[in-house]
């Protein structure tokens, strides 16, 4: 039997070979495009990394960021709020990695620490730093210089406006309330 190539038969067969590189094309597009959901599921949040008062002058001094000290005490239900909610949100640990090196300390710990060449408890820190309530936040400049304390639980909503009040150096310039009509 002879197969004719005739015009007909022709277009019947690229007709053909169309349809089956339109249909693996398709295929592997909407593979393609499995794939990067699966990347999308694969990114994991920003992991704050809380350092010692000690790293944490040292690498802010090295990478020229502003310090961020976050006190606390044991057993504060307004601490633990503070960690579980304002500072696990991603914003928040953005702009902290962006712009900060954070600092975590204890003020009911004996844990040691240096302070101005003398070894003290992170409870005696808390006092020099005169932080009568928790938590409180303390922004320190890269060269430890004080920029100011927040003192109590703060949201996230009243945390970001701050971060970038001070992150953004807007301090040195303008107070706060003028930042925020400003924002």
């Amino acid at each position: 039997m002879k197969i004719f190539f005739t015009r007909r038969n022709k277009i019947m067969i690229l007709v053909i070979l169309l349809v089956v590189v339109f249909f693996f094309g398709l295929k592997s597009y909407f593979k393609l495009n499995e794939q990067d959901a699966e990347a999308v599921e694969e990114i994991k949040p920003l992991a704050l990394n809380w350092l010692s008062y000690n790293e944490g002058l040292a690498l802010a001094e090295k990478e020229n960021k502003y310090i961020l000290i976050y006190f606390y005490a044991d057993g504060c239900g307004w601490c633990k709020k503070m960690i579980d909610q304002t500072y696990s949100d991603e914003e928040v640990k953005k702009i902290l990695s962006d712009k900060f090196v954070a600092v975590k300390i204890n003020a009911s710990s004996e844990n040691k620490v240096i302070e101005k060449g003398e070894e003290i408890s992170e409870k005696k820190l808390a006092t020099l730093y005169q932080v009568s309530g928790y938590p409180t936040t303390w922004f320190l400049e890269s060269n430890h210089s004080p920029v100011a304390p927040l003192p109590g639980y703060v949201t996230t909503e009243q945390f970001i406006p701050v971060l970038n009040y001070i992150g953004e150096g807007w301090y040195k310039t303008i107070s706060f309330k003028e930042y925020l009509e400003k924002i």
